[in-house]
């Protein structure tokens, strides 16, 4: 085994026998972890889109709305495709319409602070960073994803680049669609007090077994081996061969 393999190898990684115990588990951590921060003290998460934050999303406004403390929570983006928050695919319109919509005490510009996606992104991931920068010293927690292709953020391969960038989000562009989007790079991701790849599903099983076993490089391989407290949480079948 290489020095890269047993790297990834070692990762922390917990397992779970659904999405919903996943996402619980998640979100009680989340909470306990706010909980213990000073009065004057906010517990900043950046969150991804897709199907998996979308059971914790549920989750959270069915069952845990009234007893999270919202106003220690802050809340930013990995990502964010270029559309408008009322597209299917805009990660914040997720969001808002599973959690935020639900819960008055949860106000963009306030705790809430989404990519504009309707913007030209090259101008957005300047404005966000310099958002980013001025807020968040280091986020509590970054909520990570993984593509089929390995891609994370929305740094896909061949964008390995973006890992280095001296700005913390860079526009990128889908290297099949070509649909433009915002990305956060290697900066935050790297430094975050918990970088967590969050898993689910049967379809997940090949590539995260290309990256803990075969070593596949990729950017969440890069990610997971150079972030500071990297974490992989998966449902059974997403990680039943790691």
């Amino acid at each position: 085994m290489n020095t890269v393999n047993s790297k990834l190898s070692k990762l922390p990684r917990h397992m779970f026998n659904s999405p919903l115990e996943l996402a619980r588990t998640l979100i009680i951590r989340m909470n306990e972890q706010a909980l213990e921060k000073n009065d004057d003290e906010t517990y900043d998460v950046a969150l991804s889109g897709g199907s998996t934050p979308d059971v914790l999303f549920r989750l959270w406004a069915d069952e845990y709305a009234q007893t999270t403390p919202w106003r220690k929570f802050r809340f930013f983006w990995v990502d964010e495709r270029c559309v408008p928050p009322t597209d299917d695919a805009s990660n914040y319109g997720r969001f808002k319409f599973l959690l935020s919509g639900s819960i008055p005490d949860l106000k963009e510009g306030d705790n809430v602070f989404r990519i504009i996606g309707e913007a030209d992104p090259k101008a957005e991931a300047l404005r966000y960073s310099e958002l980013v920068t001025q807020l968040v010293r280091q986020f509590d927690c970054i909520i990570l994803g993984i593509g089929d292709d390995g891609h994370t953020s929305s740094i896909f391969p061949g964008q390995e680049h973006l890992l280095s960038a001296s700005q913390p989000y860079m526009p990128s562009v889908h290297p099949v669609t070509g649909v433009k989007r915002v990305a956060m790079t290697g900066k935050p991701m790297l430094h975050a007090k918990q970088t967590i790849f969050m898993i689910t599903g049967s379809g997940k099983s090949n590539i995260i077994n290309r990256i803990i076993n075969d070593g596949f490089d990729c950017p969440s391989s890069r990610v997971m081996q150079q972030a500071k407290a990297p974490e992989i949480i998966g449902d059974n079948a997403a990680l039943k061969n790691i």
